[in-house]
């Protein structure tokens, strides 16, 4: 499949798929990457939690900062974790927008009939601030933590079995599912020559979409079959090793804890 389409859809899926390759920061020598990793879930929980009970910009902008301030302490580049934590906020953006014109309040601006309040800007706002600083604080925890540590942390916090067996699979399974994506993408271009219109490659796309559905639910059936047959109806043993929680890993529990207070006071005791 050539054209816009073809190309979307390749880029698409290598932008999905270093989501789930960006493991190599975990083996850099930064300060999230020495604390243990129940450690830096709880805490990390902590300050997401904190965030969403926030319902001021500054205290969502402190939060941000201090996103920041580990960010830089685990030697993750600001970069990434900026292009990694960006999609979904412009999007919720987009999504709370008309909340601009549908809340009363003073106005901000008003043409054609159409009144922006500042209210509804400042919701918008707060909003999309406190979707960035959620997921670039989710997104710490993937860049500086392996995946295997992260299941060995949740079976340690006693997580249901049954949750940490659908973050394993689907984390897992996301890998053959892109790989069954591109190798059908490679297949249709390899047998395709000159250029596509648009036309054409909507419908190449479009008789593309069974065939992949049908390889999807099949390799699904094997993998399941192979896990089974390797032992697959006992819990998720991780490869991960818990350390030893320090001094310092109790400090930033502690932050995190206190941080939830302090936005939980603010927000009602204020």
């Amino acid at each position: 499949m050539t054209g816009i389409v073809g190309r979307s859809v390749a880029s698409i899926t290598g932008a999905l798929r270093a989501v789930f390759t960006a493991e190599q920061i975990a083996e850099n020598d930064g300060f999230l990457q020495r604390r243990d990793p129940r450690v830096t879930l709880i805490s990390i929980a902590g300050f997401a939690l904190a965030v969403m009970i926030s319902r001021q910009v500054s205290v969502t902008m402190c939060f941000g900062l201090l996103t920041i301030i580990l960010a830089r302490l685990s030697v993750v580049p600001l970069r990434q974790l900026a292009a990694r934590s960006a999609v979904v906020p412009l999007i919720s953006a987009l999504i709370v927008l008309p909340q601009a014109i549908i809340m009363p309040g003073e106005v901000l601006l008003s043409f054609t009939g159409v009144t922006i309040t500042v209210t509804g800007v400042e919701y918008v706002i707060l909003f999309t601030l406190r979707v960035g600083v959620g997921i670039g604080l989710l997104s710490l925890i993937v860049l500086t933590t392996p995946f295997s540590a992260v299941i060995a942390a949740l079976r340690s916090l006693h997580v249901p079995v049954a949750l940490v067996w659908v973050i394993s699979i689907t984390y897992r399974y996301l890998f053959l599912f892109f790989d069954e994506l591109q190798r059908l993408i490679l297949a249709r271009n390899s047998r395709t020559t000159g250029r596509t219109s648009l036309r054409g490659a909507w419908r190449d796309a479009r008789c593309m979409v069974g065939s992949f559905l049908l390889r999807t639910l099949d390799r699904g059936e094997r993998v399941g079959r192979g896990m089974r047959a390797r032992g697959g109806a006992r819990a998720p043993s991780p490869y991960g090793r818990l350390k030893q929680i320090d001094i310092y890993g109790y400090i930033l529990l502690a932050i995190s804890g206190f941080a939830v207070i302090i936005t939980g006071v603010i927000r009602w005791g204020l």
